[in-house]
This record gives structure tokens, C-alpha cells and sequence, in this order.
């Protein structure tokens, strides 16, 4: 489920991938929970998500209490999850990773 992650411009960015259901998340709830709270922009990069279901809802309904949730690259299947639910309404998305990181903050004069 969770593949490469860094920090970038202020948000540590997280790539999401696979089946995202009950058995590939419970071994990854702690860990993103605990990243979320560490770091005050989240960006999960969804690209590569193949499968989402109400676990995973659930998991980033909970985060985006702890953290600045961005999700970015958000396929189809994951989308009509979300416009179903009326989440897509709460949540922060974005068409690529760039357009998920926090704007530049201009130099002070």
C-alpha cells in the first residue's frame, strides 16, 4: 500500500498504491496516522491506487482531523468513492503532486 515517501516543500508526500480495502490498510493505519501527526501537510500521491473502499475513506476521513490531507492523482474508481459519499466536498484535491504542495511563502523584505 504505501511505497516511496519524502519531504517537499514543506509536506511530506506519500505514494499510495494498490488495493486499498481492510486487509491491505491494517498494517499501515498506524504508520499514517502517526505520520500525520508529525508533519502539518500530508500529500498522498493516489496514482497508482487500483481498489479504495469505506476502510480507506475512513482512515482519511480521521487523518485530515490531524493533518493538512492533500490528495493528489486521484483515479476515477477512488473519485466516484468520494462524490458518493460526499467527501470529495471535505477533502482537499488535486490533479497532480505540484499542485498539492503548499504554495511558496514569499521572502519578508
Amino acid at each position: 500500500m504505501l511505497g516511496e515517501q519524502y519531504a517537499h516543500s514543506g509536506a511530506w508526500v506519500v505514494t499510495v498504491r494498490g488495493d486499498l480495502d481492510l486487509d491491505s490498510i491494517a498494517g499501515h493505519r498506524t504508520r499514517l496516522t502517526r505520520t500525520a501527526a508529525a508533519f502539518p501537510v500530508l500529500v498522498l500521491d493516489m496514482a497508482a491506487v487500483t481498489f479504495a473502499d469505506s476502510t480507506f475513506l475512513n482512515l482519511i476521513l480521521i487523518l485530515r482531523r490531524t493533518t493538512d490531507l492533500r490528495l493528489a492523482n486521484v483515479p476515477d474508481l477512488v473519485m466516484r468513492l468520494l462524490e458518493l459519499t460526499g467527501a470529495d466536498a471535505v477533502l482537499q484535491l488535486y490533479p497532480t503532486v505540484a499542485d498539492a504542495l503548499p504554495a511558496d511563502t514569499p521572502a519578508s523584505p
